[in-house]
């Protein structure tokens, strides 16, 4: 059976790349000779928009009859359905990730939740990261902007990890080729978002990503991370697309 591994890198040792449709490499393995890796290029990767789609049906192309990654987005999850081809989560190494799935220790990708916009979002799992627009750095403390992309600084909150990371906000506003969300998306990797106002494009692209977009009468990141479950979906857009 051959099997494709969302990978950072492009040989065994790599780490598993927990991004689906942005992922650098495809490892692809045949479980019959796994000494035997073939390192291919992620079309979807270098797509605007869509990169869980393009990521899918190259995966079907190569004859793929299964994939191992950390997230879906519902649109990649709705074509690899389509395609047959079923979907394993893990993390650590690919390497480890080829034995556990040879030995039926991983985890089939299965379980979604329907959203407010009609699609499928992944349940919260072990490797969630909550990206978060913020005034300030001050760690677990530091207060949230009410302005998404105009935010002075991002956080990214490993819930697995229990590590909170900030960094300045140094978005292009001006590149044709990756929108703000595109740029987020590969400089943090979230798999949820935070955010009080945002605009209805930046919401509209975050949908197609698969990524969960939350909201809450929370001030601080803290606030937000001891109150997880109590966030509700963001589906209202301040009507502002600067966002």
């Amino acid at each position: 059976m051959k099997v494709a591994i969302s990978s950072e890198n492009n040989t065994i040792e790599s780490l598993i790349d927990q991004r689906f449709g942005r992922c650098k490499y495809f490892l692809i393995v045949d479980t019959e000779d796994i000494s035997k890796i073939e390192a291919v290029e992620n079309q979807g990767a270098i797509q605007g928009h869509g990169a869980g789609i393009r990521a899918a049906q190259q995966i079907g192309e190569l004859g793929v009859k299964a994939v191992i990654t950390g997230n879906l987005g519902p649109n990649a999850t709705a074509v690899l359905g389509k395609l047959g081809i079923f979907s394993y989560q893990a993390s650590g190494k690919v390497k480890d990730a080829i034995e556990a799935f040879v030995n039926d220790n991983l985890e089939e990708i299965g379980e979604v939740a329907p959203s407010h916009f009609g699609i499928f979002q992944k349940e919260k799992s072990a490797g969630e990261r909550i990206f978060f627009p913020l005034l300030n750095d001050n760690g677990l403390n530091s207060d949230i902007s009410g302005h998404f992309g105009s935010a002075p600084f991002f956080g990214v909150y490993d819930a697995e990890k229990k590590e909170l990371e900030i960094i300045e906000n140094n978005l292009s506003h001006i590149d044709p080729s990756k929108s703000p969300i595109d740029q987020i998306e590969e400089t943090l990797n979230p798999t949820t978002i935070f955010a009080k106002d945002i605009g209805g494009r930046a919401i509209k692209l975050i949908e197609e990503k698969g990524m969960a977009l939350k909201t809450g009468p929370y001030s601080t990141v803290k606030e937000v991370i001891e109150n997880l479950d109590r966030l509700e979906d963001q589906t209202q857009s301040c009507g502002q697309e600067s966002h």
